[in-house]
């Protein structure tokens, strides 16, 4: 498995109809959060009584996912309490974590559910986007929000290269050439980090501009992510007219070096 086939979203969806698959998805969400967020509280129950010892890790990761897509699909309170969850569960392994702030943070998750609800957003100031064109790859683990990104980012005009993990980000760029890349930080086996510094140590690949789409939200995990070469850095949960005018502004800044579309 290198790239997939970006036509092949979970739910089928045709990608030139934006708004319709964002209503899917959202409606999807909405199905499966008493789910994710029961999934959460007991993971969290059990952290918060044996400690470091406990499934950390997938909490960590469920709640990095419910912060990424809850953001994407207009939960921005979910959002915002998920992130701030992720932060307090990093001081478990320092033993520094608070155990009586991260239950009120999951309550606060869970009403902010409700909240959002009663202020759905307005897709289409979301959809109004600038037409580019381009091959860009998006690395991302999550599979929803790999298909919100790629939709939207086919209704723009760009063509997309999906891949799920970190270990197939270096054959898939060699193999498909984009023009750009996205990459989150956190992924399955090699972390994006580390792909960043392999793509850019890469000769025929380092001029391929590549754009940081994480929660990862600290100024030392920015520093990290530029100092390995990266050329942008956003924080999940991303908003799309910001993602594409990024994304503009750093394929023009690569035509003018180089001449966009040229393969090396």
């Amino acid at each position: 498995m290198v790239p997939q086939d970006p036509s092949a979203g979970p739910a089928g969806l045709a990608p030139d109809d934006p708004e319709a698959a964002l209503r899917d998805a959202r409606q999807r969400f909405l199905a499966s959060f008493p789910k994710r967020s029961d999934s959460i509280g007991l993971l969290l129950s059990t952290v918060a009584t044996v400690g470091a010892r406990g499934p950390v890790a997938p909490l960590r990761h469920a709640v990095h996912r419910m912060c990424g897509l809850a953001g994407m699909l207009g939960f921005p309170a979910v959002s915002a309490r998920a992130r701030e969850l992720e932060d307090l569960i990093d001081g478990v392994d320092a033993g520094a974590f608070d155990v009586s702030r991260a239950n009120l943070v999951f309550e606060a998750m869970e009403q902010g559910f409700t909240d959002d609800l009663a202020n759905p957003p307005d897709w289409a100031a979301s959809i109004a986007m600038p037409h580019g064109t381009g091959r860009i790859m998006v690395v991302e683990d999550d599979e929803d929000q790999r298909e919100v990104i790629c939709i939207n980012l086919e209704a723009a005009g760009y063509s997309t290269v999906q891949v799920a993990q970190g270990d197939d980000a270096l054959p898939a760029a060699r193999a498909e050439r984009p023009d750009l890349i996205l990459l989150d930080a956190n992924l399955p086996g090699m972390d994006g980090y580390t792909v960043c510094r392999l793509l850019k140590s890469d000769a025929a690949l380092a001029s391929t501009p590549v754009l940081f789409v994480t929660t990862r939200s600290s100024l030392d995990d920015r520093a990290v992510g530029l100092t390995l070469g990266a050329d942008d850095y956003l924080i999940k949960p991303v908003d799309m007219s910001e993602l594409m005018l990024r994304i503009q502004v750093l394929l023009a800044r690569r035509a003018d070096g180089q001449g966009l579309g040229t393969r090396r």
